[in-house]
C-alpha cells in the first residue's frame, strides 16, 4: 500500500473513529445490562472453565481463575477483532463501491472497537487479583507494549483475512474453524509448562502463545516479559502488519468488482 493511502488513512481519523462509535452503539443498543455485558461475559466464561478444568480436570495451575481470565481476554480481544475485520470490506459493498475514503479504515475500526471492549472486560482483573490474594504491582505497566503489540499483529491478520474474505467466501467459515483449533494450540486452560517437551517445541511457533504466556507473566507472576519476549513480540506484529498492509493494498482497488 504507497504511503499516500497511509497518509490519507491518518487524515480519515475521524471517520475511523466515527465507526468505532457506531459498532459500540449497535453492539449496546437495547440492552439493559449494556457495558456491563463486557464484563459478565469474560466472568462466566471463567465459571465455567475453572469448573471444568480446575475441579474435574484438576490442572494443577495456582490461583486458576486469575490465570484463566489473564489469557482469556487477549484471546477474546484477538477473535472479536479477527471476526469482525474479516467481514468488514464485504459486508460494507455499498460504501466501498460508492464512497472514495481509505479502504483499510474498515478493518482497523473492526479492531479498534474491538480493542475498546478488551480494555473494558480487561478491568475485572483488578478486583480479580485482589480478591484471590495475587495483589497489583507495578510489572502491570508492562501490558501496555503487549496490548498495542497484539493490537499490531492483530490489524495485519485483520487486514489479510478482510481481504481474503472479499475474493473468497469461505474464508470466514475457515476462519471459525481454524479458531476453535488455535484456542486448545494456546495454553489459555493450561500452562505451556504442563504440556510433553515434544509439543511445547511445537507449541513455540504458535505466536498467540507468546503473547498469552506474556499477559500471564505480568498477572500471575509479577514479572515482566525479557527484553527477548518483548523483541519476538515486536517482530510477530510488524511482520502481520506488513504483510497485511501490503496485500490488503495490492488488492483493494478489485474490491468493488466483487462486493
Amino acid at each position: 500500500m504507497p504511503a499516500n493511502d497511509l497518509r490519507a488513512l491518518v487524515a480519515y481519523r475521524g471517520l475511523l473513529r466515527g465507526l468505532v462509535q457506531r459498532d459500540l452503539t449497535v453492539k449496546y443498543k437495547g440492552s439493559i445490562l449494556g457495558v456491563a455485558w463486557s464484563l459478565l461475559h469474560p466472568l462466566v466464561m471463567v465459571a465455567v472453565y475453572t469448573l471444568a478444568f480446575r475441579y474435574v480436570v484438576r490442572v494443577p495451575i495456582e490461583r486458576f481463575p486469575l490465570f484463566l481470565l489473564s489469557g482469556l481476554l487477549p484471546w477474546m480481544f484477538f477473535t472479536s477483532a479477527l471476526s469482525a475485520a474479516t467481514g468488514s470490506i464485504a459486508d460494507n459493498g455499498t460504501l466501498v463501491r460508492k464512497v472514495a475514503f481509505p479502504r483499510a479504515v474498515l478493518p482497523l475500526a473492526a479492531v479498534a472497537s474491538a480493542l475498546v471492549q478488551f480494555a473494558l472486560m480487561y478491568t475485572v482483573l483488578v478486583p480479580t487479583a485482589l480478591v484471590m490474594g495475587a495483589g497489583l504491582s507495578l510489572s502491570w505497566a508492562a501490558l501496555l507494549p503487549v496490548v498495542l503489540l497484539q493490537t499490531a499483529f492483530t490489524a495485519g491478520l485483520g487486514l489479510l483475512l478482510a481481504t481474503a474474505y472479499v475474493f473468497v467466501r469461505d474464508a470466514r467459515h475457515l476462519l471459525d474453524v481454524a479458531l476453535q483449533v488455535w484456542f486448545w494450540l494456546t495454553p489459555i486452560v493450561y500452562a505451556a509448562s504442563l504440556a510433553p517437551a515434544t509439543l511445547r517445541r511445537w507449541l513455540q511457533l504458535n505466536p498467540m502463545m507468546h503473547f498469552v504466556t506474556a499477559y500471564q507473566q505480568i498477572v500471575t507472576q509479577h514479572v515482566v516479559p525479557s527484553l527477548a519476549t518483548f523483541t519476538l513480540l515486536a517482530a510477530l506484529a510488524v511482520s502481520s502488519l506488513a504483510l497485511g498492509w501490503t496485500v490488503f493494498g495490492r488488492a483493494q482497488k478489485r474490491f468493488a468488482e466483487y462486493v
